[in-house]
């Protein structure tokens, strides 16, 4: 059971990767927000000093004492998109005037957060723009567009400043999530691209050649979840909320139906089979009902030590049932990557998840959507499958939910 799972969308934003595809539209674009993977800064008078676990990073442009800022983001861009722009944002902790500036180059990646030092640091490269007049306590926000490239991977900032000041801002170890520096890049359809094959009748495992199921269940009888695959809970509901009940959950000889009550009596359940590090999983689900109602198809450790075991929630409603979301939970700080994807919810579509030594690859009706390959974000150990309505009420009137799954398909890693 996972009564202990908090809701993905209460997590700030500054800690997601967050990807929303219009899916149909031949300039489709998405949001991604990142979180920096090292940020730090070097400061003269001090030149053999690391400050890589500092809860802030500075400029200052005051002789002798001069700093500059270094900070990393590891971008990744869907297969089929191009980046369009992206901007850096960051909380200051001090003001300047109209007429002093924090300057952004490019820099190379030959520095770590815990080891570079004003002596090492790597020198600036191009010129991105400036940021001034701006007050403590605000957001500043650089276009860095320039400086992106092309395709996935790792892009290098360094900050400095000619303003003889000190300029302070939050750093990503920052005790306050919401305020951390943050990347946002927006992205579009790439024309020269050829669109991914999709269609709610299209599955990954078709799709990539993943073989005959190793476990699963095809719901093709009658009655409760078959008491051999599936631990059926009877708890509270999702962080206390309502209460989840065996009653609430059938199988009618073709599909299994979580029905939620406007009371928030609901169901979950987790597969006793496929209890493993590595693989592939796929099911074909759907849901509906009011937006209190969370749908969640989703990978838990065996362990049950969450957050430090990690979450991968490759089909989750969040309040919305036109957008489906992919959250990958990872760290003891319960860290996300995430993506999100306008789709009619209501109706069947295959979602897939292929977790492998490299990273954890989602697929909606067989075309990529969600991809994490930083060797930090791995969870530690085995996962299960897990099925789960949860309640999330909020001030509007409660109402009723639904989630019906076709299949759950274990497939053999790569």
């Amino acid at each position: 059971m996972h009564p202990r799972r908090i809701t993905s969308a209460a997590v700030s934003l500054v800690m997601l990767v967050a990807f929303v595809v219009t899916g149909t539209s031949a300039t489709a674009a998405g949001t991604v927000t990142l979180a920096p993977i090292a940020d730090t800064f070097v400061q003269a008078d001090r030149p053999s000093v690391n400050h890589g676990n500092s809860i802030r990073w500075s400029t200052d442009g005051r002789k002798g004492v001069w700093r500059n800022a270094l900070l990393r983001f590891n971008v990744q861009v869907p297969a089929g998109e191009r980046i369009a722009s992206a901007k850096l944002r960051a909380y200051s902790e001090s003001s300047a005037s109209p007429t002093e500036f924090v300057d952004i180059y490019t820099t190379s990646g030959s520095w770590t957060e815990t080891g570079v030092t004003w002596n090492n640091a790597p020198a600036r490269g191009t010129w991105l723009g400036k940021a001034g007049g701006f007050g403590a306590g605000r957001w500043v926000e650089w276009d860095v567009t320039a400086g992106m490239g092309k395709g996935s991977g790792d892009r290098n900032f360094k900050l400095e400043s000619n303003a003889k000041k000190w300029f302070g801002f939050k750093s990503d170890e920052y005790t306050n999530q919401a305020l951390r520096p943050k990347l946002v890049v927006t992205t579009e359809a790439d024309p020269t691209v050829p669109p991914p094959p999709s269609g709610d009748g299209t599955t990954a495992a078709a799709t990539f050649n993943w073989g005959t199921p190793a476990a699963g269940d095809e719901f093709n009888y009658t009655g409760a979840p078959d008491a051999n695959k599936w631990n059926v809970y009877n708890s509270p509901g999702h962080a206390g909320n309502g209460i989840r009940s065996p009653q609430q959950v059938t199988v009618d000889g073709s599909k299994m139906v979580i029905n939620g009550t406007a009371d928030g009596t609901t169901a979950g359940m987790g597969a006793k089979f496929a209890n493993q590090k590595y693989g592939r999983w796929e099911v074909r689900a759907a849901g509906s009902g009011d937006n209190e109602y969370h749908m969640v198809s989703i990978l838990w450790p065996d362990s049950e030590n969450w957050p430090c075991d990690g979450e991968i929630d490759y089909a989750e409603t969040t309040g919305d049932w036109n957008i489906i979301n992919f959250f990958h939970h990872y760290s003891c700080e319960n860290k996300q990557t995430t993506a999100s994807r306008k789709l009619d919810v209501s109706q069947f579509h295959n979602y897939a998840v292929d977790w492998s030594a490299t990273g954890i690859v989602g697929y909606v009706d067989g075309a990529e959507w969600f991809r994490d390959t930083d060797p930090a974000h791995q969870p530690p150990g085995p996962m299960h499958q897990a099925l789960q309505l949860d309640w999330f009420p909020d001030s509007t009137t409660n109402g009723t939910g639904e989630m019906r799954v076709d299949w759950v398909r274990v497939y053999a890693a790569a």
